[in-house]
């Protein structure tokens, strides 16, 4: 697979933050897909499958956060978004950058494993 072709289906996934749609998860995602996510908020954890995926998708989308694509970088079998995050809820503010390290399996995304620049901030605001 190339490194365009990881990309376009890594930012294919993570439309569904925007507009959760279960169909774009199955195109681009292995069925045992896992989605970590650190810390010990209400999206923290490991999302399993494409219902794990689609009911954390479904709260980041409820709280209309910005997402901003900084950089991309690519290793041998994978590739990592770099994000710009960015909202205001009833006083609460988020602004972090995000790695997003995508595995995949075949030609399939098989793991999203999200990095936060404030692990606090991020609990705080998905409340």
């Amino acid at each position: 697979m190339t490194d365009q072709e990881k990309l376009a289906l890594a930012r294919r996934f993570l439309s569904v933050l925007a507009s959760p749609d279960p169909d774009v998860v199955k195109s681009v995602a292995v069925e045992d897909v896992v989605w970590s996510f650190p810390g010990a908020g209400r999206i923290s954890g490991e999302a399993r499958g494409v219902d794990g995926v689609m009911a954390r998708a479904k709260i980041i989308a409820s709280f209309k956060v910005n997402i901003d694509v900084v950089r991309t970088l690519y290793s041998l079998g994978g590739v990592a978004i770099i994000l710009h995050n960015t909202a205001n809820r009833e006083g609460h503010v988020l602004d972090e950058h995000i790695a997003a390290v995508f595995s995949f399996r075949g030609e399939r995304v098989c793991r999203l494993d999200t990095y936060l620049s404030d692990v606090p901030m991020a609990e705080a605001f998905f409340v």
